[in-house]
């Protein structure tokens, strides 16, 4: 049975071998490419952004071959208007490629940057940048931002300039690529400077001193200092004072017991009229002798 179940299975791939091949095709709904030469490096880097079609089966593996001297610095999805850091694989090498195999499982843009070196020659610089055609895709386009210091740039196929928030833009306008379809563009410009469209800034040390930004001088506040001690000390010391004389007024005065036995013993003393033993008032008889006692006496 099993058997006859397998050559059944086998026999569906073979008549509907497009079905099977749709559900693993995976088509790119956007791909937009934009470079952006001698940004914050003396190299070209390279910003993708694309979306898969809907008719994409979630999640997917998209490989995308890059250069094989191309450094990826970042991949990511859009999530609420921020990027998100996006599941994705080390990439692997293929021969004069690297692979990057990124996990989409989500219906948003999806995003990675790389860097590529670029060709000088003086002030002169040229860069080629090519698509694989490893998958279609509906609408792609590519931008160039021109870099600061640029005395002239031409490319082909020519790109429309524009202009955003006082850069300078070179686009293509969108246009759609069959699988293998490729598309290659030869960039060319020549500047004035190596200047770096945003320059590292280099991290400054300074002697850190009474005068440095953020920091409390203690010159400034060693009097207050000192008269919150003193102010403390006094009210320590008059705190003590009258405690330590409410516990002596309240001490209890302790009566001199011999004493008072001795005036005890003194006042109204008797000696007993038979053998003179000293006796006490409450005595009736004597303690030595046993003669009863005289009261008038």
């Amino acid at each position: 049975m099993r058997k006859w179940f397998s050559i059944l299975m086998l026999g569906v791939f073979f008549v509907f071998p497009s079905l099977a091949s749709a559900q693993s095709e995976i088509k790119l709904n956007t791909v937009q490419v934009q470079l952006w030469p001698e940004y914050d490096q003396p190299s070209m880097l390279l910003i993708f952004d694309f979306t898969v079609s809907k008719n994409t089966t979630l999640p997917a593996q998209v490989a995308f071959r890059l250069p094989k001297d191309a450094n990826v610095i970042a991949v990511a999805f859009e999530e609420n208007g921020n990027l998100v850091n996006a599941n994705s694989a080390p990439t692997t090498q293929d021969g004069e490629w690297q692979i990057l195999t990124i996990t989409v499982d989500a219906g948003t843009t999806y995003h990675f940057e790389y860097y590529e070196p670029i060709s000088f020659n003086g002030r002169a610089r040229q860069y080629s940048y090519l698509w694989p055609a490893d998958y279609a895709v509906e609408a792609f386009n590519i931008k160039v931002q021109e870099p600061v210091d640029t005395v002239s740039l031409t490319s082909e196929p020519a790109l429309e300039k524009t202009q955003e928030n006082g850069a300078n833009f070179y686009s293509s306008k969108p246009v759609s690529l069959a699988a293998g379809e490729q598309f290659i563009l030869n960039l060319q410009y020549e500047k004035s400077s190596d200047a770096l469209t945003v320059p590292e800034s280099p991290v400054q040390t300074a002697p850190i001193d009474e005068t440095t930004s953020g920091r409390i001088p203690l010159n400034s506040y060693l009097p207050y200092i000192l008269g919150g001690l003193g102010a403390v000390l006094i009210v320590g010391g008059l705190l003590y004072y009258f405690l330590s004389g409410r516990e002596r007024g309240q001490k209890p005065r302790r009566r001199n017991r011999a004493s008072s036995d001795s005036d005890s013993n003194t006042t109204g003393a008797t000696h007993c009229h038979q053998c003179g033993t000293r006796t006490k008032p409450s005595d009736r008889f004597c303690r030595v002798c046993g003669t009863r006692l005289r009261q008038d006496e």
